[in-house]
């Protein structure tokens, strides 16, 4: 049996994270790939059809103002090797996001430029075991726009992590897609508790 002990003291003050320099805006675009948009794909988000003309918008008005856009994306393997172990039994079921295949793919409507930045990620975080934090800070970024799928999971897991390592962020309402209206205003509440604010 785990056995509570004390920790020793006196504790020291932990160390600040260092904040991003620069004054640019990057737009998160998370996950809108088919198996994930798509009307009957194998993890299809309600409401995610919906939201691409307003990706779409906001991506060409910020690439327009000079902002960064980030498309983080799954890629998997088609035996499953680099899916959470949690989430392996169901892609075992049912295959989503399989590296080279059509719904691995952005959705029709969305279209990367040359000069946007492309992160494929291993988990619900673009900021895990990715060098995501790296290239924001290289390109003079300090505040995060999220938007995408699934607010409740990859959305907010980024966002929750951009705030840990000095982020000004923000997400997108109209841009993002949860899976029922509960879920989605009750992640909206929780990350303005958390100091990120909704832009409608």
């Amino acid at each position: 049996m785990y056995a509570a002990q004390s920790l020793p003291g006196p504790l020291g003050v932990s160390a600040a994270a260092p904040l991003p320099e620069g004054s640019r805006t990057a737009l998160l675009v998370m996950d809108m790939q088919n198996d994930f948009v798509e009307r009957g794909a194998p993890r299809q988000v309600p409401g995610a059809t919906e939201i691409i003309p307003a990706v779409a918008t906001a991506a060409e008005r910020m690439r327009n103002q000079g902002d960064l856009i980030v498309w983080t994306v799954r890629a998997h393997s088609a035996d499953g090797s680099n899916v959470e172990p949690s989430r392996k039994p169901s892609f075992e079921r049912n295959p989503y996001a399989v590296a080279g295949t059509r719904g691995a793919a952005l959705v029709d409507g969305l279209e990367p430029k040359p000069e946007d930045l492309s992160v494929v990620t291993p988990s619900y975080s673009a900021f895990f075991r990715t060098d995501l934090d790296l290239k924001l800070r290289e390109s003079g970024v300090s505040k995060i726009v999220g938007c995408g799928v699934d607010l409740s999971r990859s959305v907010r897991a980024t966002l929750v992590n951009a705030v840990s390592l000095g982020y000004e962020c923000s997400v997108l309402a109209p841009a993002v897609a949860c899976r029922d209206d509960q879920a989605l205003n009750a992640n909206l509440a929780d990350l303005v508790d958390l100091d990120v604010m909704v832009e409608e």
